[in-house]
């Protein structure tokens, strides 16, 4: 999100100053690693319709750098028959006029027979899905910010946010910083940069699994698609094609551990790895076992919903947190706000389900 505003701002000919507690690249975070799906899927109407508009930021950022970063594959949306998150989803599409077909399981295995699937099912089909190129997108963002003037300051960690004075003012170790406006972009570390206002935000351990089966030219992006899956226990279940040294990425969306962003432990955990082999074994056979396994932060919400908004004590500060581990597809469309916000204080998106004060009532 913070390296989408910067390029944004930078662009616009603004005095930029990016602080990055770690250096661009880092494992530390939330935005790491080759993929992150693209997606019209949403239980929430509001979600959908702003993916019309991130869409198109993502394919300009490509048009400005003359690098791929979307890649459509196409999606699967599955449940069992008569799920409520899928018939949820069904009307955010039917609401934004968004394109999808209702499948059978012989539709989905004729299509695509790597998937076991039973007769028992919703499945839900749509086009534009895929996936981008999660830290090559972030890579582009800051060079093409660079390009345009922004200065990067990298390894530098910021120890207090005085919202008080008169001029928004950042410290760091060593320095300290004035500007007229401050955009708060630290994901699993807004809560300790922003302690005043007592967000209530809740960073987990995620875990994702890859897979390299022995016919890898089944699942490679003109071949497999992205797709998602509520399971009869309540498990959201992800997966991609196979893209970069990796290979094919499955992992299941939030129910992480709660931890702390500096001192967690970040070895991947064997009971999660073996939880993602059984789902796979019984989904998609041929991936085989996990090669490989990672891990990365979500800030959590309690809705699940975004923070963007002005802070409420000082409108010179600008927050954009709490992404709850379906963010990244978003990054090109929150660069825009957080940039629109800076320049005039207003973005013509609605982002009223983002207002830090609906917090307030959950």
């Amino acid at each position: 999100m913070g390296s989408a505003a910067a390029y944004k701002l930078a662009m616009s000919g603004s005095d930029v100053l990016v602080v990055e507690k770690f250096h661009r690249g880092h494992t530390f975070g939330s935005s790491h690693g080759e993929t992150r799906i693209i997606r019209f899927f949403y239980d929430k109407p509001y979600y959908t319709e702003l993916m019309k508009t991130a869409y198109a930021e993502w394919r300009d950022l490509e048009s400005k750098s003359g690098k791929q970063l979307l890649f459509i594959t196409g999606s699967v949306c599955l449940g069992q028959r008569n799920n409520q998150y899928v018939s949820d989803v069904q009307n955010s599409l039917d609401a934004g006029a968004v394109e999808y077909e209702s499948w059978d399981d012989a539709q989905l295995v004729n299509r695509f027979p790597q998937f076991s699937v039973s007769n028992n099912m919703d499945i839900l089909w749509q086009k534009d899905t895929g996936f981008l190129y999660a830290s090559e997108c972030v890579s582009t963002y800051l060079k093409l910010a660079e390009h345009h003037g922004a200065d990067i300051r990298e390894n530098t960690t910021v120890t207090n946010i005085d919202w008080q004075s008169e001029i928004p003012t950042v410290y760091t170790e060593n320095n300290k910083y004035s500007s007229r406006k401050v955009i708060v972009t630290a994901g699993a570390w807004t809560s300790n940069l922003l302690n005043e206002l007592s967000l209530p935000l809740n960073v987990t351990k995620q875990q994702v699994c890859y897979y390299k089966p022995t016919d890898y030219i089944q699942f490679q992006p003109d071949t497999f698609p992205v797709f998602t899956e509520i399971t009869t226990d309540g498990m959201f279940m992800y997966g991609m094609p196979y893209f970069g040294a990796n290979g094919a990425k499955v992992a299941r969306h939030g129910m992480g551990k709660s931890v702390s962003p500096d001192t967690c432990n970040r070895t991947p955990e064997k009971y999660y790895i073996n939880l993602l082999d059984t789902y796979v074994r019984n989904r998609i056979p041929e991936l085989g076992k996990a090669v490989h396994s990672e891990m990365c932060l979500y800030t959590e919400t309690p809705d699940e919903d975004f923070i963007i908004d002005k802070h409420p004590d000082c409108p010179n500060i600008l927050i954009a947190a709490g992404f709850s581990g379906h963010g990244f597809k978003f990054c090109s469309l929150v660069g825009r706000i957080m940039s629109e916000l800076a320049l005039t204080g207003k973005t013509e998106l609605d982002i009223s389900p983002f207002h830090i004060d609906r917090l307030n009532s959950l």
